[in-house]
C-alpha cells in the first residue's frame, strides 16, 4: 500500500501563497509602470509646453522689433477684434524711444510662463501683454489703460495723438477719454489760441491715468 505524501497540504498551502504574494508583485509593477509613464508624459508636456511658451514670446519680440505686422496680427489677440498698425504705433514709438522695453516686455511674459498668475481686474498694475492659450497657440493680450482728463475750462477740445477725442461742455471738467494700448501718446488740450500739451507713457504702469490741464 502506498504511503500517504507527509505535507502535501502544507505544499499546497505554500503554493497559494506564492501565487498571491506573485500576484501582488505584479499589481504593484504595474502600478508603478502606470504611474512613471503618466509622470514622464506630463514631464515631456510641460517641457514642450515651456519650450512652445518661450518660441511664442521671442516671435513676439521679433515681430515688435521689425514691426511686422503680417506676424503681429497672428501673435497680438483682441477679444473680438483684429489688431490694427495704428493701434501699435504708440507701442512701436515707445520701444523706440525706450529700447529697454523690449527687456521688460520679455521679463513680464517669462514671470507668467513661470507661473505667475495675473487675475484680470484684480490689481491696477496689469502686465504689458498677457500671454494666454487660444484656439491652441499662444497670443499675446495688450493691456488697457484708461485715460482720465480734468480741465477747468468749458469749451477745451481735448486731443489724444492727434484725434479729438473730447469737448468740455462744463467748468471743471474731469472724466474718461478713452481707453488705450500699451505705448507713447501725446494728449493735448486746446481752447482758442491756448494751448497744452502732456506726454503720457502707457507701459507697465497704473490700469488709470490722470491728466491735468490748466489753461486759464
Amino acid at each position: 500500500m502506498k504511503q500517504p505524501i507527509q505535507g502535501g497540504l502544507n505544499d499546497g498551502a505554500m503554493t497559494r501563497s506564492e501565487r498571491r504574494k506573485q500576484k501582488r508583485v505584479i499589481a504593484w509593477s504595474l502600478f508603478a509602470f502606470v504611474v512613471s509613464t503618466c509622470v514622464a508624459i506630463w514631464l515631456w508636456g510641460s517641457m514642450s509646453e515651456g519650450k512652445s511658451a518661450q518660441r511664442a514670446i521671442e516671435k513676439l519680440e521679433e515681430a515688435l522689433r521689425e514691426k511686422d505686422m503680417e506676424e503681429l496680427e497672428q501673435l497680438v489677440y483682441l477679444p473680438g477684434k483684429k489688431i490694427k498698425k495704428e493701434q501699435l504705433d504708440p507701442l512701436f514709438a515707445y520701444l523706440e524711444k525706450h529700447p529697454s522695453g523690449y527687456d521688460k516686455i520679455r521679463r513680464d511674459l517669462e514671470k507668467q510662463r513661470d507661473d505667475h498668475v495675473y487675475i484680470k481686474g484684480l490689481t491696477s498694475t496689469p502686465p504689458i501683454f498677457l500671454m494666454k492659450l487660444y484656439e491652441g497657440q499662444y497670443v499675446f493680450e495688450p493691456a488697457l489703460y484708461t485715460l482720465y482728463v480734468q480741465v477747468d475750462e468749458k469749451g477745451v477740445s481735448i486731443f489724444v495723438n492727434g484725434t479729438n477725442v473730447h469737448k468740455t461742455e462744463t467748468e471743471a471738467f474731469s472724466g474718461k477719454v478713452g481707453t488705450y494700448l500699451p505705448g507713447l501718446y501725446e494728449v493735448k488740450a486746446v481752447k482758442g489760441d491756448i494751448q497744452q500739451t502732456k506726454h503720457v507713457s502707457l507701459f507697465g504702469g497704473e490700469r488709470i491715468q490722470i491728466i491735468s490741464f490748466q489753461l486759464k
